[in-house]
């Protein structure tokens, strides 16, 4: 009898640990994507949100502007170039 119980124990403590386990994966999974997130810059001329990583770019004075189009990122180049 007491190595049924005893048994019983270890199987209950076996499930316990296995869904510790799970749950701290997915809690991990998780935590990744937002580690992957892209930053967000508003287009300085039409004011639409891009992300950083768009290859309509500019570097002025020090600072990058980013752009959702190669339309507002020459508006941007000829209203700083005059």
């Amino acid at each position: 009898m007491f190595t049924k119980v005893l048994l019983l124990v270890a199987l209950v403590a076996g499930i316990v640990v296995f869904f510790k386990i799970k749950d701290k994966k997915s809690i991990e999974k998780q935590s990744d994507e937002f580690v992957n997130a892209v930053e967000m810059k508003q287009d300085s001329i039409c004011g639409s949100f891009v992300e950083d990583t768009t290859k309509y770019k500019v570097r002025l004075h020090d600072k990058l502007y980013c752009f959702c189009s190669e339309e507002c990122k020459n508006k941007f180049i000829e209203k700083h170039t005059k």
